[in-house]
């Protein structure tokens, strides 16, 4: 139980503060005014309620409409009336100083009553300043997805239409649309790499900033919201959310000094979004039909935008006034590109051509016929080579002169496409819900690699690759087995050659034994014939032994033929054992070096559902972190709260103890003095009520400071465990 005199000494303290803005005691009166015939309890229009503060912070059915430190909030736009819908819908509109006192509140941090705490904002503060050139190449490396999640939030059976794709114009990175989610894939090994969710809705447009760090994400749900979301690419945070509409946003774009957001959709208007404030500083009213595709250039001058009308209009990005009128295309808009020099503009149609604009005077530089039935796609490359895909089911690479390099057949409706970094490799989505990727250089293959578009779950991907190297060790035990009999009969053949060699070289060797009793005959032969002396027979019989060497010579010489030619077919069937052997052994190595790079992706993998834990962890730390802020602000509310009811029963008891003194030294008798003893008995009564009031109270700042305690040791608790996670993710890296 709190005890008054220190509840008291707190009291004190907290009143002494500066004048500050409260929801009670300046927003209230505001709402009371010109809100709460809509927002209260009884009917919460949009399910949101602006009676009481909770309710208020809390938000309606679309989540909150005051952040604090956030003068860009749903509820600012709307009071000001830059959005739809406009607060209030009937009546005077609010007056600067009203709006002003807004703002004041929420820069404050939202607070209650004076003496509340503020709240901290729970938006990431992001630069909005320009710090380079946005079309330079960025300083260190470039700029890729790190520990990102990887589990898909969405897992369908099949993929859907790709909406549309974006490469990152310095570093091999892919985004892809997907459904309420964009993935990240890697240009040259087509692995995701990342996940960026989108539970607004499903992602409609995508535009990298000319830096590459940001991607700007357009969409939301048809008929009911629109919104864009700049991820910071590197680590997934959402660094700027603006443009909120009514209908799904269909194109979108960012100034590369993030100042302002450009969206295009249904709504026929172009608009234009203030990124600090959420403010729509210009709405142009001027294309007739859907704006279908809209791009900033890379130096943030210039924003084209075109429709289903086939209206292609330049602006000037930072006023919206109008810069050029582009005609020409007699069919709807498909895409819209600045080349990187921002000098170029590339229009594409389904009218089947794309047509290219100088920014000087608005001129065209050229027409190309790309596509009978309709262009689907269009991209540049960073230099100037561009790619084209339409209704005759095809893509086509062009020269940054124009002229056709190469097309390619696809095998169903391409709906975008993109071309790497460094202009090396094309990508071609299609309504299937595939990735086509083939080379886009001049002297590349036109061979499709296909990457689905709807990724499976970690789960399933672990267990495909355990599956696969189930199979890869299966191969290899079968290729070992097949290598042991390979063995033998290579051992069989080998021995086979062995003999009829020795067998040879034997023959070889009486050849030469042949040979020398020929020389050795011949040899006799001569010397008797030469000698006087020698008798007839001696002659004779030396003739008829070298008759006899060379017919042994003769036999020795025929064989030396067989025995080679066994020697040679021996070595041939002992080169034939080898080969399967030299197969098996490449079978071998192949599984077993296949075998690694599975393991290597399961680990990869595998880590990958530890991060995912470890993700969920961060973002279940983060809301206990602000309940317990909100609580603790509670707990402070309530605690000054108690300084009036304290400070009215010490009163009231002082009251009490006069009255009680005054009446024991009084004279009074008879009626005087029952009523004086009713009036006391009032008193006591009043102070009973007093203090059961006070009580509650501190009943209450009880249970708030066990909940307050009980959710401090859930954080703590989270922490170690966000902790062990991300230690554990770490560690299966390595």
């Amino acid at each position: 139980m709190l005890r008054v005199p220190v509840i008291s000494l707190i009291v004190s303290s907290l009143l002494l503060a500066q004048e500050k803005t409260s929801y009670d005691d300046h927003i209230l009166p505001i709402f009371e005014q010109s809100c709460l015939n809509c927002h209260n309890p009884d009917k919460t229009k949009g399910g949101l309620d602006l009676s009481n503060y909770a309710a208020a912070i809390k938000g309606g059915s679309s989540g909150k409409v005051v952040e604090p430190g956030d003068t860009s909030s749903t509820m600012i736009n709307c009071i000001k009336q830059t959005v739809e819908p406009e607060m209030p819908p009937e009546g005077e509109k609010l007056s600067g100083a009203q709006i002003a006192l807004i703002v004041k509140w929420i820069e404050g941090g939202l607070l209650e009553k004076k003496s509340s705490k503020a709240r901290k904002p729970s938006k990431p503060k992001f630069e909005t300043a320009l710090r380079s050139d946005p079309s330079a190449k960025p300083d260190g490396p470039p700029p890729m997805p790190v520990h990102l999640l990887r589990e898909p939030p969405i897992i369908t059976k099949r993929p859907s239409a790709v909406h549309t794709i974006a490469a990152s114009p310095w570093a091999p990175l892919l985004a892809v649309t997907g459904q309420r989610q964009i993935l990240l894939l890697h240009t040259e090994t087509l692995e995701l790499i990342g996940i960026l969710p989108f539970p607004e809705g499903d992602p409609i447009s995508l535009a990298f900033t000319p830096d590459a760090r940001y991607l700007i994400v357009g969409g939301g749900v048809p008929g009911k919201n629109g919104i864009t979301v700049t991820f910071d690419v590197t680590n997934g945070s959402r660094v700027v959310s603006a443009g909120r509409e009514f209908d799904s946003i269909l194109a979108a774009d960012i100034r590369p000094s993030f100042d302002i957001v450009a969206t295009g959709g249904p709504s026929k208007l172009l608009n234009l979004w203030n990124t600090g404030t959420g403010e729509r500083l210009h709405s142009v009213k001027k294309h007739t039909d859907w704006i279908t595709a809209l791009d900033i250039s890379s130096d943030g001058i210039l924003l084209a935008s075109g429709d289903r009308n086939g209206g292609v209009w330049v602006w000037e990005a930072e006023t919206a006034n109008e810069f050029h009128t582009l005609r020409g295309h007699q069919s709807g808009i498909t895409a819209i590109a600045f080349r990187s020099d921002s000098n170029l503009l590339a229009s594409a149609s389904e009218d089947g051509s794309v047509r290219f604009w100088e920014m000087n005077n608005g001129g065209e530089v050229k027409k190309i016929d790309a596509h009978a039935g309709g262009v689907t796609a269009f991209s540049f490359a960073k230099n100037g080579t561009f790619v084209t895909a339409g209704r005759d089911n095809k893509a086509k690479l062009w020269k940054a002169d124009f002229k056709l390099l190469r097309e390619v057949s696809l095998p169903s409706l391409p709906t975008a496409a993109a071309i790497d970094w460094q202009g090396k490799r094309a990508f071609v989505a299609d309504a299937s819900g595939n990735i086509q990727a083939f080379s886009a250089e001049e002297k590349g293959g036109t061979g499709l690699t296909t990457v689905p578009a709807n990724p499976p779950s970690i789960e399933t991907r672990i267990q495909l690759i355990a599956h696969r190297i189930t199979q890869a060790q299966q191969k290899a035990e079968q290729a070992e087995l097949s290598k042991a009999a390979a063995g033998k009969a290579i051992k069989v053949a080998a021995g086979q050659l062995d003999a009829v060699t020795k067998n040879h070289q034997q023959a070889k060797k009486i050849l030469q034994a042949c040979e020398n009793g020929f020389h050795q005959a011949t040899q006799n032969l001569k010397q008797l014939r030469s000698n006087t002396d020698a008798s007839p027979a001696g002659i004779e019989k030396a003739a008829t032994a070298l008759h006899a060497a060379t017919k042994t010579r003769d036999a020795a010489k025929a064989r030396i033929a067989p025995t080679l030619a066994q020697v040679e077919t021996a070595r041939k069937a002992a080169a034939e054992a080898r080969k399967p052997s030299e197969k098996i052994h490449q079978v071998v190595e192949s599984a077993t070096a296949k075998i690694k790079s599975l393991r290597a992706q399961e680990k990869i993998w595998a880590a990958a559902a530890i991060n995912t834990h470890a993700l969920k962890s961060v973002v279940e730390t983060t809301a206990l972190a602000q309940r317990s802020e909100s609580q603790i602000d509670t707990f402070h509310n309530a605690l000054s709260v108690l300084a009036e009811p304290a400070a009215a029963l010490a009163a009231k008891r002082s009251e009490r103890d006069a009255f009680a003194a005054k009446l024991e030294t009084s004279a009074l008798t008879g009626p005087a003095k029952l009523e004086a003893l009713a009036t006391q008995r009032a008193l006591d009564a009043s102070i009973a009520n007093l203090a059961e009031t006070l009580h509650s109270s501190e009943t209450s700042l009880a249970e708030t400071r066990e909940q307050i305690d009980s959710t401090i040791k859930s954080l703590a608790h989270a922490k170690r465990q966000s902790a062990r996670l991300r230690g554990s993710y770490l560690q299966a890296l390595k």
